[in-house]
């Protein structure tokens, strides 16, 4: 009778607290890492820190934004457990799931759809657990788990049913692309950390567009060139270079910025986006000046150095203001309804560029 109520107390146990039930633990490094622009000195951060960067960049350098792990398992079950560097904090245009949770997506009939997501609680426990699908049918799957838009990770495992099996995935997206601006490219304003409008170029072109987004902090320093510069080659640079920066500041620094790359990747195409119109615009007549005079700049120098530079291409049809002028999260960034129509916007003339 004792050892059958012992049982009882087991079986209640693992049901009422479904962390018990056996689990493997697969640490993440040791599978296919999508959206690493460089190596580091800590594998999760996006850049390591150098001379001329402020306190504030150091820290956004850190974050794992964009990154993403591809594995095939035919695990019904597929969670994360992760030890935070820093989680970021909810608030503002950030809902928890973007800022510090992740999105899985799995493959169906050559698409990657969405499959779950899910954030840890915001506890001090380490390391945090989470299950992002309880049930996704038996069966070989090709996942794609992407990782949060504002936190630091020290560690990631991915969660499987225990006896089940886990790979690593060939890599989902082609070239390397990237992607070096404001919180848009961020992904301030998502409702998902999947659904930056460059995460969302990839799955919908199957090019690689690697997110380097600075909050705040995009204003073509020199230091963040010379950063992209010493890097792995890429394919191309895509720059959303003209959200932050003071229409004086655009005038000082762009053609500057623009020669380091010319002169150290030669032929290497030098995307420039136009920023976006902002709904805050709508009934201020100050801030509407204000933005009309950063739009204006940017179109007037851009089409300067795109006859100036073969290599340097400008694409100004950037659009995140749907019909009713709904798509947006806080009237500065495109919720992620948004995001999807700034990818949409821009997504054949990128195209076209990458193709020539």
């Amino acid at each position: 009778m004792k050892s059958l109520k012992l049982i009882l107390v087991a079986l209640l146990c693992v049901w009422a607290f479904p962390g018990l039930a056996q689990k493997d633990y697969t640490d993440a490094l040791g599978l296919t890492v999508v959206g690493k622009f460089t190596q580091t000195v800590h594998p999760w951060d996006r850049l390591d820190e150098r001379e001329g960067m402020t306190d504030g960049e150091k820290g956004q350098a850190r974050h794992c934004s964009g990154m993403a792990v591809a594995f095939a398992t035919n695990s019904k079950s597929i969670g994360v457990r992760v030890v935070w560097r820093k989680k970021a904090s909810d608030g503002g245009n950030m809902g928890a799931i973007a800022a510090r949770g992740f999105d899985l997506y799995i493959q169906k009939d050559g698409r990657w759809l969405w499959a779950g997501n899910g954030h840890p609680r915001n506890t001090p426990q380490e390391p945090l657990e989470v299950e992002l699908i309880k049930d996704s049918g038996s069966g070989e799957k090709h996942c794609l788990v992407y990782l949060p838009l504002y936190s630091q990770i020290e560690s990631l495992d991915i969660v499987t049913v225990e006896g089940s099996w886990i790979e690593p995935d060939v890599q989902p997206f082609k070239g390397r692309i990237a992607v070096w601006g404001s919180s848009y490219t961020h992904g301030s304003g998502a409702g998902r950390c999947a659904m930056t409008w460059e995460a969302q170029l990839s799955r919908a072109t199957g090019y690689n567009f690697i997110n380097l987004g600075f909050s705040g902090n995009c204003k073509l320093q020199p230091y963040f060139a010379d950063a992209l510069l010493e890097a792995e080659p890429v394919d191309a640079f895509v720059f959303d270079a003209f959200s932050n920066p003071s229409p004086q500041e655009v005038r000082e620094r762009l053609e500057p910025f623009i020669r380091r790359f010319v002169e150290a990747r030669p032929g290497v195409p030098l995307i420039f986006l136009q920023t976006l119109r902002r709904e805050k615009r709508n009934f201020s007549p100050s801030y509407d000046a204000k933005e009309h005079a950063k739009r204006a700049t940017a179109e007037e120098l851009m089409q300067q150095m795109a006859a100036k530079y073969p290599q340097v291409y400008w694409v100004n049809t950037t659009h995140a203001t749907s019909e009713n002028h709904e798509a947006t999260s806080d009237g500065s960034h495109p919720d992620s309804y948004g995001y999807t129509l700034w990818m949409q916007s821009v997504k054949d003339p990128i195209l076209e560029i990458l193709t020539k």
